[in-house]
Order: C-alpha cells, then structure tokens, then sequence
C-alpha cells in the first residue's frame, strides 16, 4: 500500500545541515503552516513534562539553534516516577517508494545512569503496537549516540541514559519501500524516571528533521551480490541485505527451514536490510528462503551456538 507521508512534529527546531542527496524535508519553521512543517503532539497528561522555550539550566543552558528547545522542563530537574512523551506521524508521498527515510534531531542527556532512561519507540499500525527502535531489525540505522549513553533499564527497555553534555547528531533512519507497505510511522520520545531524586537535567532536543535520501551518510561496504546472509557459521544471529539499487525493491517473503523442509518461520514485506534471531532453535543446519520482488535465493545456514 502506498502512503502518503506528511511528516507532524512541534519542537524548536531549525533546519540543520544535510549530507546526503535530499528529495524530501520538513522540519519545524515556527509556525506550524506549511505544508512541510514539523509538528509534535506533546503528551497531555498533567505530569507531562516536556516543554518548549530556551533552555536555564546548567549542562542545558543553550540551544544548538537559537532560541528555543524542546526540553524536559526549561528551568527545573525532572520529577521521580514520571513517564512523559511526545510523537509525531510519518506519511509517505505517493511518488516516492524507494530511498531512505532520516530523522534528524540534536540531543543532550543528564539522567541517573541505568535508572532512569529516554526510550526511542515507532509504531506502524497508528499506535495500536509500539516497537523500542534500539537493535530493531526494522531499523535501517539508528546511530549519532555514544554507545556509553545507552543501556537496559529496570522495566526492560533499551534507552538513552546517563550524562552526555555534548550536542550528539542522532540518525533514526527506515526503509522507504518497506514503509510504504504501511499506513503511516508514529515515533515517540518518552522519558521515564524512577522514585529516587538525583537532580539531573533530563533530555534536551533541537533541529528536529525529516528528509528521504539515497545516498546515507554512514559509509557502508559496497555489496557485489544481490543478497547476502552473514555470519555462516552463526551463534543465533543472521543479517539478510539486499544490494542497494536506484529503484523499489523490497524482500517480499522469508522463510526458515529445517533439512525435512518443515517451515519453522517466516516473514513478510520486510526490509532489504533486516536480521533475525534462530538462536531458541538447535544447533544444526537450517534453510533460508529469501524472495526480494527482483531475485529468490535459499541459504544454506550452519546454527553453532556452542564451539
């Protein structure tokens, strides 16, 4: 299904610079009137804590662009036991069905490091289902972070967490074609926070963007095949890519085998760049069936989850 993509957010956000060839942007322009404005559904709980204004704090003192950001509070430490959010919609346009789809957004971080926590989530089905967007096969790249800022808190959730006091470029980044198989993609930016007061700052964000590309920005090895299946032998772990080419491809079905033919799983309409955990299955060899709207290819995959 073709979307329309409109892309709704509200922050403080003025155009940042982009690296890659743009066919697409919106991004906020404080008025919240043209047709590529970025506009941001704030939470409407009454212990929502996200704000806009410029920053009066000391590690957020100032914005990337002046004047505003879109903060956890402009003045004061974010409160214990809260869970604040905001999110925005992703519509595709009709005329685009390949490249891929950036989030662009300057951040800061102060949290108790572990504790409390800045989950990434999206959802394709309107919110209905919301997916952590931190190591998900959906995900075409998700990168900008320091490593050290991001961690599993007590609820079981990948977050941002600890200090980082530096403006980190954050690229959230999904597949136009497989997108496109969808009704639209809802993000959301929620800060949770446990019952033990730290006075920490929270969560800091400007130049909020969006913009489809072809050429992305992380260097990536140019790939000969058409389709890859990497590692083999592997301890539970496999990624499938498909060769990036100027037009709409997408990998339509998968399907995991085991040497009597019986179907063990299965997927479709995912990514040409996607992985997928077989590590609950025994060691041995297994099948992978993978059909792109181009080319079909079966791999022969060898499960060693002990050496």
């Amino acid at each position: 299904m073709q979307t329309k993509l409109l892309l709704l957010l509200l922050a403080v956000i003025a155009t940042t610079p982009t690296y890659a060839q743009d066919y697409f942007e919106q991004y906020f322009d404080g008025a919240d009137t043209l047709y590529n404005s970025l506009i941001i559904e704030l939470d409407t709980t009454n212990n929502n804590v996200w704000q806009i204004g410029p920053p009066q704090k000391n590690i957020f003192g100032a914005a990337a662009t002046a004047p505003n950001v879109l903060i956890t509070d402009t003045i004061n430490y974010y409160p214990t036991n809260n869970n604040s959010s905001f999110h925005y919609y992703v519509y595709s346009p009709d005329w685009w069905g390949w490249g891929i789809l950036a989030i662009q957004w300057k951040q800061k971080l102060d949290m108790d490091a572990g504790q409390d926590g800045g989950i990434i989530e999206f959802s394709v089905d309107g919110g209905t289902n919301w997916e952590n967007a931190f190591n998900n096969p959906y995900v075409y790249n998700f990168y900008g972070f320091n490593n050290a800022n991001v961690d599993t808190l007590v609820n079981g959730e990948m977050a941002f967490t600890g200090t980082d006091s530096l403006w980190r470029d954050m690229w959230l980044c999904y597949d136009m074609a497989w997108l496109n198989q969808n009704d639209s993609l809802m993000v959301r930016h929620t800060l949770v926070t446990d019952s033990i007061d730290n006075n920490k700052e929270g969560w800091m964000i400007d130049n909020l963007m969006a913009h489809i590309t072809i050429i992305h920005t992380v260097e990536e090895i140019k790939q000969e095949k058409y389709l890859t299946v990497a590692p083999n032998p592997t301890t539970g772990r496999v990624y499938i890519s498909a060769k990036k080419i100027n037009e709409y491809h997408i990998i339509e079905k998968m399907e995991l085998l085991n040497t009597s033919g019986q179907l063990l799983d299965q997927w479709k309409n995912i990514p040409t760049k996607f992985f997928i955990d077989i590590d609950d299955h025994p060691d041995g060899i297994y099948f992978l069936k993978v059909k792109t709207n181009k080319e079909s290819e079966t791999f022969k995959i060898v499960l060693q989850k002990t050496r």
